[in-house]
């Protein structure tokens, strides 16, 4: 299995001169932190998107390969300016190149409970759609979340995603940043790319019509979006509590 890790950001809102990827909580990064808990749940190819602060992402690389033993690519995004769907698709020719079918793809400054990967990678082993978005139900496990900031989502009641964005105003599930993705939606990203759009969101929903865009419910497990200082703030107490 793969996962592409998107790490471009500007920082904008958390720039403390280095890629939020490369903050360290408990004595570790959350670069390092996605690499350890994906290969504990059989991922063994890592593609790295850089962007803002590369050559720190570079610099710590190696340190990243020895202390997980583990196959790691870094591929910078010279546009890191533009959304995030424009890093997911730098990641094509690495994808292309290792023939892979399908590949996990999340954010560098988010941080899950190691099993709620697990559940994500058991219940989306069968992949029938182009993509797969892992999400959580509102409730008490996430409300820690900045509600005003999340990716809200709302599914029908076969889980297939029929709206998706900050904004909508009827919603009844959370984006949680980790998806599985079918090689073909780098032809997706094109489309969206060729009208100007370039957020994951805004691919997502060119596949709502066709059926081929499906949530995949993950409830019960903390996860949270290192974004801005109360979100780190918010990240340390999750941890110091033993819930991430």
């Amino acid at each position: 299995m793969n996962l592409v890790i998107l790490a471009a950001g500007k920082n904008t809102r958390l720039d403390t001169g280095i890629p939020k990827s490369l903050v360290t909580l408990n004595g570790e990064t959350l670069m390092s932190r996605h690499i350890r808990i994906f290969k504990r749940h059989g991922v063994n190819k890592f593609c790295i998107i850089s962007g803002y602060g590369a050559d720190k992402l570079e610099v710590a690389l190696p340190k990243l390969k020895e202390a997980h033993d583990a196959d790691i690519t870094i591929l910078h995004n010279e546009r890191f300016d533009l959304e995030n769907g424009f890093s997911v698709f730098r990641a094509k020719e690495w994808v292309e190149n290792n023939g892979m079918s399908d590949f996990f793809l999340t954010m560098g400054d988010h941080v899950f409970d190691p099993e709620f990967v697990g559940e994500f990678v058991r219940k989306s082993n069968v992949l029938e759609n182009t993509l797969q978005l892992a999400v959580d139900m509102p409730g008490e496990s996430n409300k820690h979340i900045d509600i005003d900031d999340v990716t809200k989502v709302l599914v029908d009641d076969v889980d297939f995603i029929k709206s998706i964005s900050k904004t909508i105003p009827e919603y009844n599930r959370y984006d949680t940043g980790l998806f599985r993705l079918k090689a073909e939606i780098f032809d997706v990203f094109q489309k969206s790319f060729d009208q100007e759009e370039y957020t994951i969101s805004e691919s997502v929903s060119k596949l709502i019509a066709d059926k081929q865009a499906k949530s995949v419910l993950v409830e019960g497990y903390t996860w949270n979006d290192v974004d801005n200082p109360d979100d780190l703030r918010s990240t340390k107490d999750l941890m110091d509590q033993k819930r991430l």
